[in-house]
């Protein structure tokens, strides 16, 4: 991802200096640079407290760095999924569609049973209109910034 790159090298840091914040191997982390590798949500929470920016602005959905209020509830185990899947009247078989997986594939990401993948994280926001930040518990506000 070139916006990890950006931000990485805007604080003048190298990957082995992120990487040991995140605790994972410097590898691990360029890979993710390089879209070799898919960025557990757990660590896209990380990287986007230690770069002070959303992670829509992360995974290139908007050009505002901002972060989003933080959420008055602290569940960094969970998301949003099924409430905001519930609200529109959709069946998990629904958004699997749209997602191109199987229901019991998408129903282990609203249990928390998977970490939902980030390409599949970045759909449902565009899908929905919401931001990565809502769909994780970040932050309360529904509404995204400006996307591109």
């Amino acid at each position: 991802m070139n916006k990890l790159k950006d931000l990485r090298k805007e604080k003048n840091i190298l990957q082995k200096d992120i990487a040991k914040y995140l605790k994972i191997k410097q590898n691990t982390y360029s890979q993710y640079e390089n879209c070799i590798r898919d960025i557990p949500t757990k660590v896209l929470r990380r990287i986007s407290t230690f770069y002070k920016v959303n992670i829509d602005y992360i995974l290139e959905i908007t050009d505002v760095k901002e972060l989003y209020p933080k959420s008055k509830i602290n569940n960094v185990n969970f998301n949003r999924l099924k409430e905001v899947r519930e609200d529109r009247d959709l069946y998990q078989k629904d958004i699997a569609q749209i997602l191109n997986i199987n229901q019991k594939s998408y129903s282990t990401y609203e249990t928390g049973l998977c970490d939902i993948s980030t390409n599949n994280i970045k759909k449902l926001a565009l899908y929905y209109n919401l931001s990565i930040d809502y769909l994780l518990y970040i932050t309360d506000d529904r509404k995204p910034h400006k996307r591109k």
